[in-house]
């Protein structure tokens, strides 16, 4: 039980396309086995080693790649056997690469959140007129963002990229962002099983993760920033409570210096460490995990 042969014939062959939409391509082969008990796999594996599996490029638009088949017999006999093959350009996120496994593929999101604020668009510290600091103020920030569908092997890929990743900043430049300027966060993932169609002794045996990360943009840097002001000041290295004219706890907290001593009367808080703030979350190189965001693949 073999394959005797197979070629390809132009009957039913076509080539169609609408704008703004890749073109599609249709070709046949013809089969010929020596046994209606042939196999399909031993078909489908006979046609893999001839070049004729997921990803192959059109034989006249290298462009277009083969995403679609149906193998259908030819007659009542089962010897002779249809294969069709449809060939487009692929959805980004669709894109196989030699294993199999589709392309990562980027996107950009965009949309809204709620976050504290402190400053101004001056950079000056919001008070009100007396220097008191207004705590509790939230702003909208319009967010533009990358997301990326990326695709692990195995679920111990992922799992170790989840941990490293998932809920951290980046550590250093990355795109045109600058260091600690971005979020990542881990929005799902699922298990794939697809068929092969590579000849390989089980035609759906295919598994991967595909995973869906988001990547958040923050010009202030994702800092905690709270207000240099407390009940309590440094003097001579030791805390002291710090009281009023009456010689009394204060009952409002007051605005600190770096080094911990009060501000004078009327003075103006601000954000602790010199306006800086403190960093909250734990660092990692993006580019390692991955690469550079671009629209399209290489």
């Amino acid at each position: 039980m073999a394959v005797v042969s197979y070629q390809r014939i132009l009957d039913g062959v076509s080539l169609s396309g609408k704008f703004a939409e890749s073109l599609q391509a249709t070709e046949r082969w013809q089969v010929r086995v020596d046994s209606p008990a042939t196999t399909r796999l031993e078909i489908l594996q006979t046609l893999a080693t001839g070049g004729i599996v997921w990803g192959a490029s059109h034989p006249e638009f290298s462009a277009l790649k083969a995403m679609e088949f149906e193998l259908s017999t030819e007659g009542r006999d089962g010897m002779r056997w249809m294969f069709t093959a449809k060939y487009y350009v692929p959805p980004v996120m669709k894109t196989p690469q030699e294993s199999g496994i589709p392309k990562d593929a980027w996107e950009r999101t965009g949309g809204t959140s709620t976050v504290p604020v402190f400053r101004d668009t001056s950079d000056v510290s919001i008070t009100n007129a007396a220097g008191d600091p207004l705590e509790g103020l939230e702003r909208e920030r319009e967010e533009v963002a990358w997301s990326l569908t990326k695709f692990y092997t195995t679920d111990a890929l992922f799992l170790a990229a989840a941990d490293a990743y998932s809920g951290k900043v980046n550590s250093q430049s990355w795109s045109n962002y600058t260091a600690k300027t971005v979020k990542c966060y881990l929005k799902g993932a699922k298990k794939v099983s697809v068929s092969k169609l590579d000849g390989a002794a089980d035609g759906a045996t295919l598994e991967y993760i595909e995973s869906h990360w988001e990547f958040r943009y923050d010009p202030d840097t994702w800092k905690c920033k709270p207000w240099d002001v407390g009940f309590s000041e440094l003097v001579n290295g030791e805390r002291k409570t710090i009281t009023g004219s009456d010689g009394k706890p204060v009952k409002q907290p007051v605005a600190l210096n770096s080094n911990g001593t009060k501000k004078a009367a009327g003075q103006k808080p601000t954000v602790i460490n010199n306006g800086a703030g403190v960093d909250i979350y734990e660092t990692a190189n993006f580019t390692t995990g991955f690469g550079t965001p671009v629209f399209i693949p290489t």
